[in-house]
């Protein structure tokens, strides 16, 4: 229906334009050559007149010779006005009257051999008024023909718009009923079933749909929900596994901690250098796997109260640098260039420096990880546009992330395929960093680069938002 009632309304709309083109060509070619020719008739008639006067007074041959010149314009125009107006049957047009007195009189002028013997005599002033009165008179007349044509053509044309246009909204509101038919129908169940399966790379919670449009529809649904319930059963059994694991192992880890200051602080007797020097270093390990297990356990959420109470400006350059720092040792060790670019001049961020040094040191973590020997890593920033959140980039030069594992890298407890074997990790790293970003309403993402490597680009407000959501 939407194609037919188009087409049809742009033919008709196309005859009629058409229609009125070649109408307005028509009129407006002839009243226009009718109105250059009595331009010419009245421009002739005034040159004849001023020449017939300089003949009779000089007696020169040249005048006469351009009295006729003038007299052959005027009669060639004068005939094709006739010719135009289609009106040689009606003595009442003020073409036929001007032709049958010019015809009268014309015929008492003398030729140019004999013209200076015998003299010339040109009309009478009252005459050439009359002949000058009649073409006035047509170029009225034609001139009334132009805006009644224009006047009607006009009439013609809105009526054929307002025509056009009606049928063309009827046109557009049957396809827009199509569409909208068409999107309920199919597009939006689709569009319903993308959004929840998007929410699943990003472990929200997932409740089970109803998707109309029969009973197709109605199975991908159900293998949907099925999927669903599936999933969170299992990420439920494994955030309980992991969160029991965890919590068995802080309680001896808290003990071998506690034991090990004890020697450091010389509590069951003196120590030597060396003896405090590994001392120390394993009770920064054990801090570190203390830390790590604590995130297992409350990697699924962040408390917004206790964080509206620690979020501070932060040195931008401070955190940067104290992250990276971190990995000074592994970098050196694969002789992999950290390169930071104008730090100094970074605006400061805000939130928890806890949280935020986080981010940076997963990133960072993961560029220096997955970099090969000698490779190097960079650190960028820029500012958005609207000056509320820094944008930050960390490229690597490492073995980039295949598309089809690029949705799936910020899951938790997910690894690529091509690192499970040689490198260890439990893949939290990047899960916890995007529930940080987004909690503080930023965003995160991967890209692979288009020589080697990959580029992680994640934004950090500068200053507090005035809403905050939990994740």
């Amino acid at each position: 229906m939407f194609f037919l009632i188009f087409s049809g309304t742009v033919f008709v709309l196309l005859t009629n334009v058409q229609r009125m083109v070649d109408t307005t060509e028509r009129i407006v070619s002839k009243n226009k050559k009718v109105a250059e020719l009595a331009e010419i008739l009245q421009a002739s008639l005034l040159d004849m007149d001023a020449n017939s006067k300089k003949f009779n007074l000089l007696k020169k041959k040249r005048y006469y010779e351009l009295f006729e010149k003038s007299q052959n314009n005027f009669e060639s125009a004068l005939q094709q006005a006739v010719l135009l107006s289609g009106l040689s049957e009606n003595s009442n047009s003020p073409w036929r009257q001007l032709e049958d007195s010019y015809q009268l009189h014309s015929s008492n002028f003398p030729p140019i051999e004999s013209a200076p013997e015998i003299g010339f005599e040109w009309v009478a002033d009252h005459i050439l008024a009359e002949w000058l009165e009649n073409i006035s008179r047509a170029k009225k007349q034609n001139q009334q023909e132009i805006e009644l044509a224009l006047r009607e053509l006009n009439e013609a044309s809105r009526i054929s718009a307002r025509n056009g246009l009606l049928s063309f909204c009827a046109s557009i509101l049957v396809g827009l009923i199509g569409v909208w038919y068409i999107s309920r129908a199919i597009f939006s169940p689709l569009k319903t079933l993308t959004g929840r399966l998007r929410g699943i790379s990003f472990d929200t919670p997932q409740e089970p749909i109803r998707l109309r449009g029969g009973d197709e529809f109605n199975e991908l649904a159900n293998a949907f929900n099925d999927m669903s319930r599936q999933l969170n059963e299992e990420e439920t059994i494994r955030a309980e596994f992991i969160a029991t694991l965890s919590h068995e192992i802080r309680t001896p880890l808290s003990s071998i901690h506690e034991s090990v200051n004890m020697i450091v602080e010389e509590v069951f007797g003196s120590i030597n250098d060396k003896q405090r020097k590994f001392l120390e270093i394993a009770s920064v390990e054990i801090k570190r796997i203390t830390k790590l297990l604590n995130y297992l356990l409350n990697v699924g959420v962040l408390e917004i109260d206790a964080r509206k109470a620690n979020s501070f400006h932060l040195n931008t350059e401070s955190v940067v640098i104290n992250s990276a720092e971190l990995f000074s040792a592994t970098a050196e060790k694969k002789k992999v260039t950290l390169k930071m670019d104008n730090f100094h001049d970074c605006p400061q961020l805000f939130g928890v420096r806890e949280e935020i040094q986080q981010v940076f040191v997963n990133i960072i973590g993961n560029a220096i990880k997955y970099s090969p020997e000698e490779g190097k890593v960079t650190l960028s920033w820029e500012r958005d546009k609207e000056r509320k959140f820094l944008l930050f980039h960390v490229a690597d030069a490492g073995p980039g992330i295949a598309d089809d594992e690029r949705s799936l890298i910020f899951t938790k407890y997910y690894r690529t395929k091509n690192v499970r074997g040689h490198l260890d990790g439990v893949g939290l790293g990047l899960a916890i960093s995007r529930r940080i970003v987004t909690s503080y309403g930023g965003h995160i993402e991967v890209a692979n680069n288009s020589g080697q490597g990959c580029t992680f680009s994640f934004s950090l407000p500068t200053h507090p938002l005035t809403t905050s959501s939990s994740v």
